[in-house]
């Protein structure tokens, strides 16, 4: 008799008789897969796409019928770069017998090893039989506690769409996406505004920039929120469905007017070419008043003020609190801003009034 109830166990435990994650609530983790990428599962919440999670072992006869039905919803559903992000956690097993499994029924999707934290992860779950697969939103609720049974891929492709989740085809390998042709890089009279592009990763592997050219004009390119501050590009990786926001600048222009160019970006999926305009806009003699400029903005270590006969200068921060006063000798006059905490400031010359940001 005891045989037999140990029997009766194991069936229930392998196909997923009321195999249901009993919480309604996300628990975060962050793990190594079995191709050596991290999952963090709150960023990719965080990031605005809904997580599938199919919880198995690779010696599980259900898992083995369940887990190709999956592997086809996945491509259906835009292969992780569009509403639902899949992944796998193995309970027990191996980095080698996930690697197997992996080959064996094709998953391009994350898998992690029972070994590298699959089981911890699976105890966290409260899994109680295997496969469970669920869904978490973004808002961190699970919606679906066990899809179950999957007769077919579109068993889990119907379940995703009632929760919002839409189709899309999978990218193709090899496909950076510009968000324009053409940059413009406008003179405002005593420095340039640097022009905006964003470069998308539509293709399933990281892209790398190599490296970017130009033989009509010198050009930098930087990443991050600042326009003259940042990181040069040359050597940075580009994730899959990640963008990389840059700034492009010239300088050394030569005569004003209107110039044009091209810049290659060199990268490990191919070269792409964008076109570089740079305008004459406002000019010293363009401008409106006898005060020309303000620069650099935003200001590290000190800020310029250029004009004709500029007199008593005073600095004012967003209280109204002066921050110093200044006689100008001449048409140019150079401020210290490294005592200045990070912030909006403001240059009074005459009636002109100016302003400016220090960041360190």
């Amino acid at each position: 008799m005891k045989k037999v109830f140990t029997l009766i166990l194991a069936l229930a435990f392998g196909f997923g008789l009321k195999a249901q994650c009993p919480l309604t609530t996300a628990v975060d983790f962050t793990a190594t897969d079995v191709h050596g990428t991290e999952v963090h599962l709150f960023d990719i919440l965080d990031g605005g796409q809904a997580v599938l999670i199919d919880f198995f072992f690779t010696t599980c006869g259900p898992c083995q019928q369940a887990t190709p039905k999956v592997v086809e919803s996945y491509y259906a559903m835009g292969c992780n770069m569009h509403d639902v992000f899949y992944m796998e956690i193995a309970t027990g097993d191996s980095e080698a017998a996930c690697l197997n499994w992996v080959n064996t029924y094709g998953v391009e999707y994350p898998t992690i090893s029972g070994e590298a934290g699959g089981t911890q992860i699976c105890n966290q779950y409260q899994i109680p039989a295997y496969p469970t697969v669920i869904l978490i939103m973004p808002d961190r609720s699970i919606v679906i506690n066990d899809l179950w049974p999957i007769n077919n891929a579109q068993t889990v492709i119907a379940a995703l769409e009632q929760h919002g989740l839409e189709q899309h085809e999978c990218p193709t390998t090899g496909e950076l996406v510009m968000s324009t042709d053409t940059v413009y890089i406008v003179n405002e009279g005593c420095y340039t505004v640097p022009g905006e592009i964003t470069i998308t990763n539509m293709s399933i592997e990281a892209v790398q920039i190599l490296e970017y050219t130009s033989e009509e004009f010198t050009i930098q390119c930087h990443e991050g929120d600042d326009p003259y501050y940042g990181n040069d590009i040359a050597g940075l990786f580009i994730a899959p469905s990640d963008s990389l926001h840059v700034y492009v600048s010239a300088y050394g222009m030569g005569e004003n007017g209107l110039y044009m160019g091209t810049m290659r970006l060199i990268t490990t999926i191919g070269d792409y070419e964008i076109a570089i305009i740079y305008e004459e806009n406002v000019g010293m003699e363009e401008s409106p008043s006898n005060l020309c400029c303000l620069f650099p903005n935003p200001a590290n270590d000190f800020v310029t003020l250029k004009g004709e006969s500029l007199g008593t200068v005073c600095v004012y921060n967003t209280l109204g609190q002066k921050m110093g006063e200044f006689e100008a000798n001449g048409n140019e006059l150079r401020i210290s801003t490294a005592g200045y905490e990070n912030g909006i400031y403001f240059v009074k010359a005459g009636e002109q009034t100016l302003k400016f940001v220090v960041k360190h």
